[in-house]
């Protein structure tokens, strides 16, 4: 795995604690790295998938993700995903939203 692999991996993992701990962990996905973490899917990972086959404006260079329910919510009509921005910023990106149900990750 290289570094950046390994730095998108964190972050993924870190988004999704975050949202498992402010319990906004349903129909949502984080892409990252050829794989995807699935609040939806037993076991919560499936392998070999291109966030691109789901959404036009998803970046399967760094992480992408799709959500519904809560999380949809608080990004569209709460607090704009501050949490995730905070996470984020610690390692040097920010998210654009595709569409109201998807955002992509790039640097600072």
């Amino acid at each position: 795995m290289t570094k950046h692999e390994k730095k998108m991996e964190k972050i993924a993992l870190d988004i999704r604690k975050y949202l498992k701990e402010e319990d906004l962990w349903y129909d949502t996905r984080i892409y990252f790295n050829s794989m995807c973490f699935c609040s939806n899917t037993e076991g919560g990972i499936i392998e070999d998938i291109n966030p691109k086959d789901y959404f036009e404006y998803a970046n399967p260079k760094t992480l992408s993700m799709s959500f519904e329910g809560p999380l949809y919510e608080v990004i569209n009509y709460g607090d704009g995903g501050e949490g995730i921005r905070n996470i984020l910023e610690k390692y040097g990106y920010y998210f654009e939203l595709g569409n109201a149900w998807n955002l992509s990750i790039y640097e600072l």
